[in-house]
């Protein structure tokens, strides 16, 4: 006897899923700003302000292109006399965000909390109160020439590099629109505030701000993924041969057909990846050399590899990495003593398995016959 196995296939299943989408946003804010000088707290804060543009292109990463400044103070301590002197800085800065980075992003939080780091030039002017305090002996008592506290004096407009550090938090109150809250610390040059510090220590102003981030366009997208379906497997069909014939001769002589062995069904094996990553672990390889073994005993046989990924970036990142991950299976076939010929690798993009954690897998199928 022969024994053939009969396959259906079921039709692929379509689900929508929402995705990340890059775009634009502006962010103006205000608040307070504090520099570090010889008075009482309060008697250093000075009004704050920023304007920032910027362009978020994935959920975790953006840069954002800004102006900050207004106006800082501070005081000299012998005697002690306050002065003013405003600025304006330019800023580019490097967001990360941290919640995306831990938990994963989800379009339903309304949380965000982000840090970022960057360069700025800081435009300083309107120093009058300072070289005023240098050079007028009446208003400190101190001959003009014993004045020393000014050692780093400066008039005019004068430019400053400075580098940047902070952090933030969002509240999403639509898909476009957030208030936020945001603090950060700009460091300049000994030079900035006129004086010299000890030992030229750098000059740090510090800024707290209220705002609100403005996506200039919508934030999430709308895809339709399809899932590959499952093989259904019928029972094997048994078909009968006729029976062979028997010739009468003088010495007869029964012909009888070899029983053709079977190859049983090989099941399906998944090998799951860690995030971003195409690298087979130890664990995931002893999934793998059943198969081999298989082949091996088999050399009839031919498997598919689909390699998928979780939903998370951009999709054609995702469909590249899902790509990858395939070939991963089908090198390490090869590494083993399989025929490339004999398989079949394929990246199917994105796909939900019902968690990221599963999402990231290669299935390892057996072509039939």
């Amino acid at each position: 006897m022969l024994f053939c196995l009969a396959l259906t296939g079921a039709q692929a299943q379509t689900r929508d899923s929402v995705a990340f989408k890059p775009h634009w946003f502006v962010q103006p804010q205000v608040g307070v700003g504090y520099h570090v000088g010889e008075a009482k707290f309060s008697k250093l804060l000075s009004p704050a302000a920023q304007l920032s543009v910027g362009r978020q292109f994935s959920p975790l990463f953006g840069l954002r292109l800004g102006a900050s400044g207004w106006q800082t103070r501070n005081w000299q301590a012998h005697p002690k006399a306050e002065y003013k002197w405003n600025y304006v800085q330019a800023n580019l800065d490097a967001t990360l965000s941290l919640s995306n980075l831990i938990w994963g992003w989800k379009d339903s939080r309304k949380w965000n909390v982000y840090g970022f780091a960057g360069v700025g030039l800081n435009i300083a002017f309107k120093n009058d109160d300072a070289n005023r305090l240098a050079n007028t002996p009446e208003s400190t008592g101190v001959p003009a020439q014993q004045n020393t506290e000014f050692e780093k004096l400066w008039s005019g407009t004068r430019l400053f590099p400075a580098g940047r550090l902070g952090g933030g938090v969002e509240y999403a109150l639509s898909e476009r629109v957030a208030l936020g809250l945001e603090y950060n610390a700009n460091v300049l040059p000994d030079k900035w505030n006129s004086k010299k510090g000890k030992k030229d220590n750098l000059d740090w102003q510090q800024n707290l701000l209220v705002g609100v981030k403005i996506a200039l366009g919508k934030t999430r997208k709308h895809i339709r993924i399809e899932e590959p379906a499952p093989v259904i497997e019928e029972k094997p069909v048994v078909r009968e041969e006729p029976k062979p014939v028997v010739v009468e001769q003088p010495k007869p002589v029964v012909e009888t057909k070899a029983v053709v062995e079977k190859a049983p069904d090989m099941p399906e094996v998944k090998v799951y990846f860690t995030a971003s990553s195409t690298r087979l672990t130890p664990k995931e390889v002893e999934k793998l050399q059943p198969v081999a073994d298989y082949l091996k005993k088999y050399p009839a046989k031919h498997v598919a590899v689909y390699g998928y990924a979780s939903t998370d970036g951009h999709k054609a990142y995702n469909q590249r990495l899902s790509n990858r991950r395939a070939k991963a299976v089908e090198r390490w076939f090869t590494a083993n003593g399989i025929d490339a010929s004999r398989i079949k690798a394929e990246g199917k993009g994105e796909t939900n398995m019902g968690s990221r954690k599963k999402s990231r897998v290669a299935a390892v199928i057996q072509i039939k016959d």
